[in-house]
């Protein structure tokens, strides 16, 4: 999979050019994009040149919401373009970021949104202190949890039947400490983020600057460097592999999924990578936070048993999601 993102990837003249170079060499591409400037005739371009996946960056349910993060206007504007991706049949997913004091309250409410659109669905995410976010002194501590458990009431309250994706380390432990509110929702995903697991390395197009995912520590260039020796060998990402569970992290079933939580928003918040994430209820209860050691052992990233049955099956119904929502 190869996301083009941003800035603005649609800003690009010869964005088809980079997708059918991509799809040509095998790649499934996806875009990040706030669809302001795409209309009808530039979505069935970009169809044609072999795109079928978009992620539309909303921030909120409202328009009064999502316009007070990224300008007056730009909710219509993004409504024109969700509806230009649907009419050249790109599977279409919204992604929310959970801002505190802006659109945590109304999260659930895009439940209902992705079904008034017609859209796929939708995934929620964490907000990283980093950048602009840095700059402009972003509010990013929150009732993160209780947030989540909201939107899985809403979901069954309303019988909301497509995708709910967490892209959390946290939501691991949804299906563990709160069974009935996940129980019976068709199309939930709480293991999108898996630590030991992924595979997702970031690159800067412009300056070949690679990076781990969210994490604003860079690894190298792409340009001077072998991407598979810093993706198999850089010093971060052998400590973030071999983690080990410490403080309320021992002994808790979610571990190896969540790893701990997002080394992303821990750096952000303390500058720090190995830290518990302090957004977790269970390390709340804690009277500080915990370093983790790096004793473990790295991964080896294969999936068996019961990992490899739910990777099949997620495979499946993402199939169908595609086939039925087209």
């Amino acid at each position: 999979m190869l996301t083009l993102g941003g800035g603005e990837p649609t800003l690009r003249s010869d964005l088809e050019e980079i997708i059918a170079l991509s799809v040509g060499r095998g790649f499934r591409v996806r875009i990040v994009t706030n669809a302001v400037t795409l209309d009808r005739e530039r979505a069935k371009s970009l169809r044609s040149s072999g795109l079928k996946l978009a992620q539309v960056s909303i921030d909120g349910a409202r328009e009064a919401t999502h316009d007070r993060v990224r300008g007056k206007g730009n909710w219509r504007r993004m409504m024109e373009g969700i509806a230009a991706l649907k009419s050249a049949r790109i599977f279409t997913v919204l992604s929310c970021v959970l801002l505190p004091e802006i659109n945590m309250e109304e999260a659930p409410l895009l439940l209902d949104l992705a079904r008034e659109l017609k859209v796929a669905g939708v995934k929620f995410a964490r907000p990283v202190k980093q950048g602009q976010a840095k700059l402009n002194g972003l509010q990013v501590k929150g009732e993160y949890w209780e947030t989540f458990c909201r939107i899985l009431d809403h979901a069954k309250a309303t019988r909301y039947k497509r995708l709910l994706m967490f892209f959390d380390p946290l939501a691991h432990n949804l299906a563990l400490a709160e069974r009935r509110r996940t129980s019976g929702i068709w199309g939930l995903t709480t293991d999108l983020c898996q630590c030991n697991n992924t595979e997702l390395i970031e690159v800067n197009g412009g300056t070949g600057d690679v990076y781990y995912c969210r994490v604003r520590v860079k690894l190298g260039n792409i340009w001077r460097d072998d991407l598979s020796e810093l993706w198999h060998h850089h010093p971060l990402l052998t400590a973030i592999r071999r983690k080990t569970p410490e403080g309320s992290c021992q002994g808790c079933g979610a571990w190896n999924g969540c790893r701990g939580g997002c080394p992303a928003v821990v750096q952000g918040k303390t500058g720090e990578i190995l830290l518990q994430d302090e957004d977790c209820s269970e390390v709340q209860k804690q009277p500080a936070l915990v370093a983790f050691s790096t004793n473990g052992h790295a991964n080896s990233r294969v999936l068996v048993g019961s990992e490899k049955a739910r990777e099949v099956g997620r495979n499946v119904r993402d199939r169908l999601y595609s086939i039925t929502l087209r």
